[in-house]
């Protein structure tokens, strides 16, 4: 996928495997993607937790010298327990857990990335999830439907149409993420490795979803 100006998003994050196998946060992972992203391009405005437009807010908006293409980017760090270092660096990733919400965030931010693609013409956009928490991309052995599976990311699941919760949510769990997530497009997840670093959980790997644009 070619982003505003001339970055390539797959060339982006093969760069950031090599240089930052392991973000210690979402906002370290921010700030490294924009990094990159400039490294690639120094042409390209890019701005971190900005507002384009009321009520919207992104990640990071990335737009062209000439103000003519412009790219939306969600992130998602999604992690479990996991200690060590990294080219001398140390590092100590927090056990998130509530896949659940966390998944939802990551449909919500799909559809936040398609209005902003809807409303800006010449513009397109994708939501990145980097993590090593093998329950996002491993389908539940249980087999049985659960209140969240309109909001599972593992590997082949088309998300399209209304994401809702299912009718048993408890409301602690949906609490601050109740309205269902319209979804306009049609999208198959597919999870590609990102690092792997010594210990349990130290393998990463990534979700690109794509949005289209003009």
């Amino acid at each position: 996928m070619l982003l505003a100006g001339s970055v390539c998003l797959n060339a982006v994050l093969a760069r950031l495997a090599a240089l930052r196998p392991v973000f210690h946060s979402e906002a370290d992972f921010q700030q490294a993607f924009a990094w990159e992203v400039r490294t690639q391009d120094p042409t390209v405005h890019v701005r971190l937790e900005t507002r384009p437009a009321p009520g919207m807010r992104l990640d990071l908006l990335l737009t062209s010298e000439d103000g003519m293409r412009r790219s939306a980017v969600e992130l998602k760090y999604l992690t479990r327990l996991w200690a060590g270092e990294s080219a001398g660096e140390r590092f100590e990733l927090k056990d998130q857990g509530a896949q659940d919400v966390r998944a939802y965030d990551v449909v919500k931010d799909i559809l936040r990335v398609e209005k902003f693609v809807a409303a800006m013409p010449g513009s397109n956009g994708a939501v990145i999830c980097v993590g090593n928490d093998p329950s996002y991309w491993n389908a539940p052995l249980h087999g049985r439907p659960t209140n969240a599976d309109a909001f599972r990311l593992h590997e082949g699941v088309v998300l399209h149409g209304t994401r809702a919760w299912g009718p048993l949510t408890g409301s602690g769990t949906s609490r601050g993420r109740e309205e269902p997530l319209p979804l306009v497009g049609t999208y198959r997840t597919a999870w590609s490795d990102y690092s792997a670093l010594p210990g349990p959980r130290g393998v990463f790997r990534t979700l690109v979803v794509e949005v289209a644009g003009g």
